[in-house]
């Protein structure tokens, strides 16, 4: 894995790549969490590298390595147009796009308004909902407000080991280390989230006002392959995601949607490399014919 800084539209990106120079090219955008970055897709890259895809994976905007922008620049849209951007920097016309809950939402939004620069759409745990009607949405919080939680609730942790009593692992398990790629050392010696609450809070509040619905019958018109990878635990998600899909199957007919049992809204960490599997298997059979050009 190399890790290049990026600038663009003077923005600071770290963007994390592995695979084949020259593949096919695959963007990875990741979650919100508590100590998120695009570290976590080292668990399941295998079998795209193996495949030979080349695959880029920024930390998005106040996440891992890249800095905090300005709150206006957390909306969905402007991180979908910052996305397509960074794709023009590393020189890429066509590419599979792969989004994780928050960077699902993105990845819509993106594929949305760049239809002809999209090869085929993985959605993982995302998309196929609009937060605003989940459950706990918060649309009555300022961004101020939810700028001063993100920083009352900035994960803090003592050390590596308490790191590996959270994951509930062993403790040489890698996904220690990718967890620890979005922490740093705090003035006390112990570990903090890299994310302030002036990342957490404006992505918090945009997400929870964007409509991925809004993207759909464009996704459909410009009839992109779609794959939607859903969590099955616990119970309460799969049930809300069951009813957000009756939605998203009316406006995107065709999109192929497989249940993932077992797997948490983690589902990228829950499945490791068995996800890199069937992402691989998925875009060599309906989103076949992918050529290495870029």
């Amino acid at each position: 894995m190399t890790r290049p800084n990026h600038t663009v539209d003077g923005v600071p990106l770290y963007v994390r790549r592995w695979g084949v120079r020259g593949g096919v090219p695959l963007m990875f955008l990741h979650s919100l969490g508590p100590a998120s970055s695009a570290a976590f897709l080292g668990l399941a890259v295998g079998p795209l590298e193996d495949a030979g895809y080349d695959v880029a994976a920024p930390d998005l905007p106040g996440y891992g390595g890249s800095p905090p922008v300005d709150p206006d620049a957390y909306a969905v849209p402007a991180l979908a147009e910052l996305m397509g951007r960074l794709a023009d920097d590393l020189g890429w016309s066509r590419y599979v796009l792969v989004g994780h809950s928050w960077g699902g939402a993105i990845a819509c939004h993106l594929a949305a308004a760049h239809p002809a620069r999209v090869r085929a759409l993985v959605l993982v745990d995302s998309g196929h909902l609009d937060y605003a009607n989940t459950p706990g949405a918060d649309l009555q919080s300022s961004i101020e407000d939810l700028v001063a939680e993100g920083d009352e609730r900035r994960l803090r942790l003592r050390d590596r080991a308490a790191v590996v009593d959270l994951l509930e692992v062993e403790p040489g398990d890698p996904l220690v280390d990718a967890f620890l790629e979005g922490m740093e050392t705090d003035d006390d010696g112990g570990l903090v989230s890299r994310t302030p609450g002036a990342a957490r809070g404006p992505a918090l509040y945009h997400l929870a006002r964007s409509r991925q619905s809004d993207t759909w019958p464009l996704i459909a018109a410009a009839d992109l392959p779609v794959l939607l990878l859903l969590a099955t635990q616990p119970d309460e998600a799969r049930a809300l995601s069951e009813e957000g899909l009756a939605r998203f199957a009316a406006q995107l007919p065709s999109a192929d949607v497989h249940w993932v049992e077992g797997a948490t809204h983690s589902l990228v960490t829950d499945e490791r490399e068995r996800f890199g599997q069937v992402v691989v298997r998925w875009l060599s059979g309906p989103a076949q014919g992918l050529s290495g050009d870029a």
